[in-house]
C-alpha cells in the first residue's frame, strides 16, 4: 500500500493508533502536525497517524522501499521543510537520493555534480566562462606552506544557509598571514584549479565575524562598526577579496553566493567599482535567469572599462542577456495566445542559459505550460524538479499543489499548501488555492454522501457546486483529472436519474481533457448514454474507440453487438417505409426503440406516430402524437398531435393543438395544411348532414363527396382514418336515401373497412343489404349490430332503432321465403 508523508489538513483526523497513540495531546491529529497517510490505488487516505506512531513494521516497510530509490520518491517528501525532512530521514535512517542543490564546498566533484545532475540546466552558456583570473596586487606569495584540506567557508554561501553553525566555518591553517598573503595564496590556488581552496582563503583575507547581517547592503553597512576576526585587522575588508571569492564560486557554479559577494564587493567600491567585479556580476545574474540585470550590470562593466577591452567577457554576456530576454519574450506573449507549444520552447530556450539552475518563478512557469498543455506526467516531473531546485519557495510548492489538485490527489495538494503556508504564512496564491481546494472537498464529499443516500438530484447538485469552483480554464489543463473525475461523478447520479441526456453531456465533456487515465470508462458510460438515447452510429463510434483501447473487453463485445442490432433495426424499419410495407416499418422501430433505456431521439418519436398512422392504429397513434407533444412542444410535433386527432374523426379537439403550433410558427407547413383541412372538412360534412335532414339528399352526397376530396385516401395516412369512415358511411346513407344501393354499398364496404366496429356504419349497412333483397345477410348485420352496440355506450335512441330494423329484417327475411325469387330478380 503505498504511503504520504506531509501535514495534516484541517479535516478532524484521528490517529490510527488509537488507545495506543503515542502523541502527547492525543489521538487527535491537529491542523499542520507532520503525520503518515496511507493511500488506496486511487490515492484516497484511509489512515492517518502521527509521524511519532509509526509502527516498526511500517520504518522497515518504508526504508525496504524507499533505499534503493531514495526518499525524494515517497509521496509528499519533498514538500516538506528542513526540518521535517531531517526527521523523516533520521527516522528511517535513509537520505535524498539526489546531491543537494547547494553543494558543500569541500568537494569540487560533488557540486559539479549536483550541477550537472539538474534536468535541464543548459551547458551552452558556458561560452561565458570566468576566464578572467581574480586580481592580485604586488607579486605571488609562495612562502605559505599549502593546507592537506580546504576549510569549508564562504560569506555568501552560508549567508543563504541560516540553518548552518558559523562553527563549520575553519580558522585555517596559518593565523599570522596578512589578507594580502592570504588573497595571494587564494589567487594561487586559483590558478590551479583548486577552486574550493581558493575560496577558503579569500574567506580568511575577508575575516568574517560570526555574526553576519541577511542581506549585502546590511553587511556593507555593518562593517563600519566591526573588526576583522583576526589580530591587527581593523580596517574594511578590500573589496577586491569579494570579487576574487566571487571567482573561484562562479566556477564551482555557486552563482547565488558569487552573486552576493559580486554585489557586496561593487557596494564596498561604489565610487569605482572594477569591471572584472561588473562582469561577474552581470554573469552571476544571467546564470540565476535575470537577464535585465545582466544588461545592466554588463553594461556598467563595459563603460567602466575604459578603454574597452576586446577580452572583456561583459560583451558576450550583454549578447546572451538580450538573447535570454528576447526568449522570455517570446514566451510571455505566445503565453497570451495560448500557445503553449511556442511557449514551452521559449522558456525551454531561456533555461538552456542558465548555468546557475532555473529560477524559481521560472520552474513554476514550466509547471504552468505542462498543465496547460494536460500533460500531466510531464507536469508532475516538472514540480518534482523545481521541488529540488527550490524546496523553501513557496511559490513552488503552490505549483506543486496545484499540479496534485488537477491530478487528483487533493490530500497531497492540501499537504504542499501547508508546507507553503509554513515557508512564507500568508502567501496570497497558497491561501487563495487552499480556500478553494476545501470547498471542492467539502462539494465532493457532501455528494458522495447524498449519493449513498439515493438523493441524487442533491448528489448532483454538489458535484456541480464542486465543479464550478474547481473551473475549466485552459491554463489549468481544463481542471485536469479532478475535473474528469467529477464529471464522472455527476454523471453516475444523471444515470441513476435517467437522465441520459445529461449524463452524455458531462461524458463529452470528460472527454475533452486529453491524457486523463479513464478514457475507457467514459467511453464505456458516453456508449451507453448514446444507445438509451437512440443514436447508435454515435454509440458505435465510442464502442470502437473503447475497444482500440482494450479488443477484448467482453462487455464492450457485448454493447457493440447491441448497437449494431439497434442499428440494423432502424435500416430496416426505414427500408420497409420506403416500400410502403407499413407493419414490418413498424415493428423494427420498435424494437430498436425497444432498445432505448433512455428517451429516444425526437426523430424515432415522430416516425412512431407516423407508423401508427399508416398502419391505422388510431388510438395509438394518438397516444404517440401526446407523448411526443408533452416531451417536446414544437410546431411540427403538434402538428402531428392535431393531424392523428383529425384523422381519428376528433375534429374539435384537433384545432388546438393545431393553432399552438401556429403560435410558435406561423409557416410551419403541416400545422397549416391541416388547420385548412380539418376546417373545410367539418364545414362540409355539416352541410352534408343538414342537407341529409332536410332530404336534399343529392346535396348531401356532393357535399359529403367534397369532403372525402379533401380527406384523401393515401395509405401513409392510413386511407383517411376513422375521419374518411364516417363520412363514407354519411354519404352510403345518403345514396341509400337517393335509391341508389349499390353505390352506397360499394361507400359502406370501405367505411367498415377503416372502422369496423362502427355502429352507423353497420346500421347503414344492414339498411343497404335490406334494400338489396339480401334479407339474411342484413339480419346477420343487425345482429353484430347488436353487438357493438351492447360493447359500447348503448345509447337508447340507437338501440331501439337497431331492434326496429332487425325486428323489419327478420320479418322481411321471413316474408321473402314464400315469395317469387326468380320474379324478384328479373324485376331487380
Amino acid at each position: 500500500m503505498p504511503h504520504l508523508v506531509g501535514y495534516a489538513p484541517p479535516m478532524g483526523l484521528e490517529c490510527s493508533m488509537g488507545a495506543q497513540c503515542k502523541a502527547k495531546n492525543g489521538s487527535k491529529i491537529a491542523l499542520g502536525e507532520l503525520c503518515l497517510a496511507s493511500l488506496q490505488v486511487d490515492n484516497v487516505a484511509t489512515a492517518w497517524r502521527h509521524w511519532e506512531c509509526v509502527s516498526k513494521t511500517q520504518e522497515a516497510t518504508l526504508r525496504k522501499k524507499y533505499t534503493i530509490s531514495g526518499l525524494n520518491h515517497l509521496e509528499g517528501y519533498l514538500s516538506l521543510v528542513d526540518v521535517d525532512k531531517a526527521r523523516v530521514q533520521k527516522r528511517l535512517g535513509l537520505a535524498e537520493l539526489s546531491a543537494s542543490m547547494e553543494p558543500d564546498l569541500t568537494s569540487r566533484a560533488q557540486s559539479t555534480n549536483a550541477h550537472d545532475a539538474i534536468p535541464g540546466q543548459p551547458s551552452s552558456a558556458s561560452s561565458i566562462k570566468a576566464e578572467d583570473e581574480p586580481e592580485g596586487r604586488g607579486p605571488e606569495s609562495t612562502s605559505h606552506s599549502m593546507p592537506t584540506s580546504a576549510p569549508t567557508s564562504g560569506f555568501a554561501y552560508y549567508l543563504s544557509e541560516p540553518q548552518k553553525p558559523w562553527s563549520r566555518l575553519a580558522a585555517g591553517p596559518s593565523s599570522d598571514v596578512s589578507p594580502e598573503g592570504l588573497k595571494d595564496l587564494g589567487n594561487l590556488n586559483y590558478r590551479k584549479e583548486a577552486y574550493e581552496i581558493a575560496v577558503s582563503y579569500y574567506t580568511q583575507a575577508i575575516g568574517e565575524p560570526p555574526s553576519l547581517p541577511r542581506t549585502p547592503e546590511l553587511y556593507v553597512t555593518a562593517t563600519d562598526h566591526w573588526s576583522g576576526t583576526r589580530p591587527g585587522l581593523d580596517l574594511k575588508p578590500d573589496p577586491i577579496f569579494f570579487s576574487n571569492r566571487a571567482a573561484a564560486l562562479i566556477m564551482l557554479k555557486l552563482f547565488k553566493p558569487a552573486l552576493d559577494d559580486c554585489q557586496v564587493a561593487a557596494l564596498l567600491s561604489h565610487h569605482a567599482p572594477y569591471y572584472k567585479t561588473l562582469a561577474r556580476l552581470a554573469k552571476c545574474h544571467l546564470a540565476l535567469g535575470n537577464p535585465k540585470a545582466a544588461l545592466e550590470a554588463a553594461q556598467a562593466s563595459i563603460d567602466c572599462d575604459s578603454p574597452a577591452s576586446v577580452d572583456n567577457p561583459s560583451l558576450a554576456t550583454k549578447a546572451f542577456a538580450k538573447l535570454m530576454q528576447q526568449h522570455l519574450d517570446r514566451y510571455a506573449d505566445a503565453w497570451e495566445r495560448n500557445a503553449w507549444a511556442e511557449a514551452k520552447q521559449s522558456l525551454s530556450e531561456a533555461v538552456a542559459m542558465c548555468e546557475g539552475g532555473s529560477p524559481a518563478e521560472w520552474c513554476v512557469w514550466g509547471v504552468e505550460i505542462a498543465m496547460a498543455g494536460c500533460n500531466w506526467p510531464e507536469a508532475a516531473a516538472a514540480a518534482n524538479t523545481a521541488l529540488e531546485l527550490h524546496p523553501n519557495s513557496a511559490s513552488v510548492q503552490t505549483a506543486s499543489a496545484l499540479v496534485s489538485l488537477f491530478g487528483n490527489r487533493v490530500f497531497a495538494c492540501v499537504f504542499s499548501l501547508h508546507a507553503a503556508l509554513r515557508l512564507e504564512p500568508g502567501h496570497l496564491r497558497a491561501e487563495t488555492l487552499l480556500l478553494r481546494v476545501e470547498a471542492i472537498i467539502r462539494a465532493q464529499q457532501a455528494g458522495d454522501r447524498f449519493f449513498l443516500a439515493g438523493q441524487f438530484i442533491d448528489a448532483s447538485m454538489k458535484y456541480t457546486d464542486a465543479l464550478d469552483i474547481l473551473g475549466s480554464a485552459e491554463e489549468e489543463g481544463r481542471g485536469g483529472y479532478l475535473r474528469v473525475a467529477l464529471l464522472g461523478n455527476r454523471a453516475a447520479t444523471y444515470l441513476q436519474m435517467k437522465r441520459f441526456d445529461l449524463a452524455r453531456d458531462d461524458g463529452l465533456a470528460a472527454l475533452s481533457v486529453p491524457n486523463h487515465p479513464w478514457r475507457f470508462e467514459v467511453l464505456d458510460k458516453l456508449a451507453r448514454c448514446y444507445i438509451a438515447l437512440g443514436d447508435p452510429d454515435a454509440a458505435l463510434e465510442q464502442v470502437n474507440a473503447a475497444l482500440e483501447i482494450d479488443p477484448l473487453e467482453q462487455d464492450m463485445l457485448a454493447l457493440q453487438s447491441a448497437t449494431k442490432t439497434m442499428r440494423s433495426d432502424l435500416q430496416q424499419s426505414r427500408a420497409s417505409w420506403d416500400r410502403k410495407e407499413w407493419l414490418d416499418a413498424k415493428q423494427a422501430l420498435l424494437r430498436a426503440i425497444a432498445g432505448c433505456t433512455g428517451d429516444c431521439p425526437i426523430q424515432w418519436r415522430i416516425w412512431t406516430v407516423e407508423a401508427e398512422v399508416a398502419t391505422m392504429n388510431w388510438d395509438g397513434a394518438v397516444r404517440a402524437a401526446e407523448a411526443l407533444a408533452e416531451l417536446h412542444p414544437i410546431p411540427h410535433a403538434l402538428g402531428l398531435l392535431g393531424l392523428a386527432k383529425m384523422l381519428s374523426n376528433d375534429l374539435k379537439s384537433c384545432l388546438e393543438p393545431l393553432q399552438s403550433a401556429l403560435r410558435l410558427d406561423s409557416k410551419d407547413v403541416l400545422a397549416s395544411r391541416t388547420l385548412y383541412r380539418a376546417r373545410e372538412i367539418e364545414r362540409l360534412k355539416g352541410e352534408g348532414e343538414e342537407a341529409f335532414k332536410s332530404g336534399k339528399y343529392s346535396d348531401a352526397v356532393e357535399k359529403y363527396t367534397d369532403a372525402l376530396n379533401i380527406i384523401g385516401s393515401d395509405e401513409e395516412s392510413g386511407k383517411g382514418g376513422y375521419l374518411r369512415a364516417v363520412v363514407l358511411a354519411n354519404r352510403a346513407a345518403a345514396l341509400l336515401s337517393m335509391g341508389r344501393p349499390a353505390r352506397a354499398f360499394a361507400d359502406v364496404v370501405i367505411s367498415l373497412d377503416l372502422q369496423p366496429m362502427s355502429l352507423k356504419a353497420l346500421h347503414t349497412h344492414a339498411s343497404v343489404r335490406m334494400a338489396q333483397g339480401f334479407y339474411e345477410e342484413a339480419v346477420t348485420i343487425y345482429a353484430e349490430t347488436r353487438k357493438v352496440w351492447m360493447a359500447g355506450e348503448r345509447d337508447a335512441a340507437e338501440g331501439r332503432m337497431i331492434a326496429q330494423g332487425w325486428q323489419d329484417a327478420e320479418a322481411a327475411l321471413k316474408s321473402s321465403q314464400s315469395k317469387d325469387y326468380h320474379g324478384i330478380l328479373r324485376r331487380v
